[in-house]
């Protein structure tokens, strides 16, 4: 099991850059097959991730109606994998209701399999479609300066917002196997969100709706929906995911998928170690 989510974490941080993408597709296949062979996701999952896939690849060669008929598919299948409604994944649980602080709600932390497929595949798709936005390796010069500014105004409203709404509280500090959590939210939680909604949905769907390189609506609907994901903490954690991706949306624009995904994890950073996570009891 160990090794299965070894090739997990290698995998996804190998398979976002064109260079190496083949080499990613290769230690998540045998992540994928540990991953059968112990029972962690069975032949019916199997089979989820096979039909979300072949309807990512139909998209992105059929036309006209069928084209969009397979976008829709994709989009719905993609949701219900994101929120874990598709039978056949045995995640792993690795924090059970623990409070990282006095006042924190209890927190329960998994290993995905399922979710993160989706930024595996459209890593992939990225290539053919042209929206990775490098035509190399990204300069991370470049990256820090698109996610700062979106990065320094979403943690200004966000931290605001939650402390007018006691939703967070100032709380540093450093959890046991914290080391996790940041493997987890980088490699598992912020490359898929963000290939999902900021490549996928505000990046192809936007232009492909709205005809514009960098459409403000397409942010906005993205966020939208961004935030109508993040049911789990209610309204206020909705509100705050909005405020949130609408941040990693403008990263996305000037940036690329790489800025949005450094000012995600960074975001994600900030609030796990300086406030109160998830949120207060």
């Amino acid at each position: 099991m160990l090794l299965s989510w070894m090739c997990f974490f290698i995998g996804s941080s190998i398979i976002c850059f064109r260079s190496t993408m083949r080499a990613g597709w290769a230690v998540l296949l045998v992540a994928y097959t540990l991953a059968f062979v112990t029972g962690m996701v069975s032949v019916i999952g199997i089979a989820w991730l096979l039909l979300i896939a072949g309807a990512l690849y139909a998209a992105s060669r059929l036309h006209g109606w069928q084209q969009v008929a397979a976008h829709l598919i994709f989009t719905v299948l993609a949701l219900l994998l994101f929120k874990h409604k598709l039978p056949g994944f045995n995640n792993l649980l690795v924090f059970d209701k623990i409070k990282l602080s006095s006042d924190a709600a209890p927190y329960t932390m998994y290993l995905n399999l399922d979710k993160p497929f989706l930024g595996f595949i459209l890593f992939t798709c990225f290539t053919c479609f042209g929206f990775t936005g490098y035509a190399h390796q990204p300069n991370v010069k470049i990256l820090f300066k698109a996610a700062a500014l979106p990065l320094l105004t979403i943690t200004s409203l966000c931290l605001g917002i939650g402390f007018i709404l006691h939703f967070i509280a100032w709380e540093p500090k450093l959890p046991p196997n914290s080391w996790i959590w940041v493997l987890n939210n980088l490699l598992l939680v912020a490359i898929c969100e963000e290939a999902f909604f900021r490549g996928y949905l505000q990046g192809i769907m936007g232009r492909k709706f709205f005809k514009e390189k960098y459409s403000p609506i397409a942010l906005f609907i993205t966020a939208v929906l961004f935030g109508a994901a993040h049911t789990s903490g209610g309204p206020v954690l909705m509100l705050l995911a909005f405020v949130a991706g609408s941040g990693y949306g403008w990263a996305y624009y000037k940036g690329g998928i790489f800025a949005a995904i450094l000012a995600h994890f960074l975001f994600n950073v900030l609030h796990f170690f300086l406030f109160t996570y998830p949120m207060a009891a």
